[in-house]
């Protein structure tokens, strides 16, 4: 990882319109915004669109940065905010669940086995591609980026039961296709 220093001096010559710096700063946290990305799309074709999305937003608000934080972090939120504007463009339905149908057994833990552990992180990206796309997006938002449910209720317009919901049955499903994997 670059040092905090060096990363700054990108940042403000990126400010200044300087397209070398640019690239730099793309070329450098590339397989991290992908990363953020490929959690979030279904395709990756899908996740290149995010990508671009993602930087257009990190290079058009950098006078939003201020140096005291850490860069990266920052930058992922943009990115992870980018995902989610694109999701929410994009997708012409949403997955709507009836919170009374659903039976307490199918609110479990998800317990991290053997499988897991051999899995190589682009099977289990895929696995969270083959999820449907609000759970995947609220799942991402909250095992990777960090928010809670009243966070994610906030942003999705959905209620904090729901969130809670689909992180579940994404784990569900993610333990099931584990699973089959391991037979």
């Amino acid at each position: 990882m670059k040092e905090q220093s060096e990363l700054l001096e990108w940042v403000h010559a990126c400010r200044a319109g300087n397209a070398r710096a640019q690239r730099k700063l793309f070329k450098h946290f590339y397989s991290t915004v992908m990363g953020i990305c490929m959690r979030y799309a279904g395709s990756t074709d899908e996740a290149a669109d995010m990508l671009n999305e993602g930087f257009l937003k990190v290079f058009s608000n950098l006078d939003k940065y201020e140096d005291t934080g850490s860069f990266e972090a920052w930058m992922k939120r943009v990115v992870c905010n980018a995902a989610l504007d694109y999701r929410r463009m994009y997708d012409k339905r949403v997955d709507m669940v009836d919170l009374d149908e659903v039976s307490d057994n199918h609110l479990t833990d998800y317990h991290v086995n053997d499988a897991v552990a051999k899995m190589f992180s682009q099977e289990i990206v895929g696995l969270i591609q083959q999820l449907p796309a609000v759970t995947r997006t609220v799942f991402n938002m909250f095992v990777f980026e960090g928010f809670s449910h009243s966070e994610i209720a906030q942003q999705l317009n959905i209620t904090e039961n729901t969130s809670a919901w689909h992180v579940n049955n994404a784990r569900t499903r993610l333990k099931n296709a584990i699973k089959q994997i391991e037979e």
